[in-house]
């Protein structure tokens, strides 16, 4: 299983060409000061230092960490050389760049192991789960993470696979990282083993909401009608015909095959570029979204954004429910408002409002951290994952701690682990793409 794994999939959300993105296209993060002393930052140490956890006896004062050392960022140019980057960036849609290599298809097992000790000890009883995905696509993360959040046995991903293909009579579009055919995430209940009970009647189940936000529209009629043939919608996978941005309005959007990945506002633009046919779709900004459709104002667990080129968007449309946020997934690229945005500012934007602690995410065990362990040539632009913890919560120390562990582990490898041309791939390659 794996909550991460894809690479460039929907053009979601954009009214740059509509005459309203000029304001952030001319100024970037208008309006963002960062605060004036970054000691106040929760879970922030200053100066160089070895990266270190620190969190308080008596009151949880946040995973703290230090600046990479120049070591640290030596053994981290190494790992993710900046050459292919930099020889590939006036053609950035070639994907050739480390950070790029690094994270297509990662797996996210920092999130996986945190929900299944939770259900392996019953430490969530009594407690609710909220994820979002804007961008859902095909359903399949949405799907699995509601299973990993709920730690309900009945979410199967299989059943939600028969679903959507009319008992394989359909196919869906072409998935770049397979999400389909991976494994879902895994439930265990020991007390089923001895007391002779399926995992279905012993397995206690967290009050449980996913958001699955699509807004093309055969796509959303296919996720629509598979959540309630499954009655999942009555389980708490929510499926809402929408575009998220920062702007409350509607925008057109294509009406392509069901699934179909890397279809989007671009083909929307007045072209009529693929002959594809356009319609309005309700378009809300993020906080909107919650405001309207998120009927508690508790945490957010898991916020993902998939919405090609221009997740940067919907991160500027939500100020109030990114402070809710616990973790956070996005993507980098070179198109959409991002070729008018550098990611360092969105990470110190993340980092000094919001607390996040924002690396790369990789495969096999490796990450590395992007905050306060920052490269120049990160401001490149070419698409890949970025994944942020709220270190700031109490209930993610944990994350924070693992995905931190997971970083220096990932340097001790030292040299022998490259992420360059001859080393690429990864999960990418060995993620078979097929229809589903």
């Amino acid at each position: 299983m794996t909550m991460i794994r894809r690479a460039p999939t929907i053009l979601l959300v954009t009214i740059s060409w509509w005459g309203l993105f000029v304001w952030f296209s001319s100024t970037r993060l208008n309006g963002y000061t960062p605060p004036k002393n970054n000691d106040q930052q929760i879970g922030k140490g200053s100066g160089y230092g070895d990266v270190h956890l620190i969190s308080s006896a008596n009151t949880f004062s946040g995973v703290q960490i230090q600046t990479c050392t120049p070591d640290q960022l030596l053994l981290i140019q190494q790992q993710l050389p900046p050459h292919d980057c930099e020889t590939n960036k006036r053609q950035p849609w070639t994907q050739q760049c480390s950070f790029s290599y690094a994270t297509q298809c990662p797996d996210a097992t920092w999130i996986e192991d945190f929900y299944s000790k939770k259900h392996k000890t019953k430490s969530n009883r009594n407690e609710t789960f909220t994820g979002m995905f804007v961008g859902c696509n095909k359903g399949m993360d949405a799907v699995n993470t509601l299973r990993m959040g709920s730690g309900n046995p009945s979410i199967n991903k299989d059943e939600w696979k028969i679903a959507m293909t009319r008992g394989g009579k359909e196919t869906l579009g072409r998935s770049v990282c397979n999400q389909a055919n991976l494994p879902q995430f895994e439930l265990h209940d020991h007390n089923a083993q001895h007391n002779n009970k399926t995992s279905s009647e012993s397995q206690s189940t967290t009050l449980s909401q996913v958001h699955c936000i699509e807004p093309m529209p055969s796509t959303y009629q296919s996720l629509s009608q598979s959540a309630k043939q499954l009655q999942w919608d009555a389980q708490g996978l929510i499926v809402t015909h929408a575009a998220i941005s920062k702007s409350n309005g509607t925008i057109p959007f294509p009406s392509g095959k069901a699934g179909r990945e890397n279809l989007g506002i671009a083909n929307c633009d007045g072209r009529e570029a693929d002959g594809v046919n356009c319609v309005n779709v309700d378009m809300f900004s993020l906080d909107t979204y919650v405001q309207k459709f998120v009927h508690h104002d508790g945490p957010i667990d898991f916020l993902s954004i998939d919405v090609e080129g221009f997740d940067i968007d919907v991160i500027l449309g939500g100020p109030s429910t990114l402070k809710r946020v616990h973790y956070l997934e996005f993507e980098y690229n070179w198109m959409g408002s991002w070729k008018n945005q550098k990611l360092s500012e969105t990470i110190r934007l993340l980092d000094e409002t919001y607390n996040f602690t924002c690396y790369w995410p990789g495969y096999d065990g490796n990450i590395w951290r992007i905050t306060d362990c920052w490269l120049d040539y990160y401001d490149l632009h070419f698409w890949s994952n970025v994944a942020c913890v709220n270190r700031g919560v109490e209930q993610m120390k944990d994350v924070a701690e693992n995905m931190e562990r997971l970083f220096l582990e990932t340097l001790e490898k030292g040299s022998g682990l490259v992420m360059d041309v001859d080393h690429r791939g990864g999960n990418f390659q060995h993620a078979k793409t097929g229809d589903l």
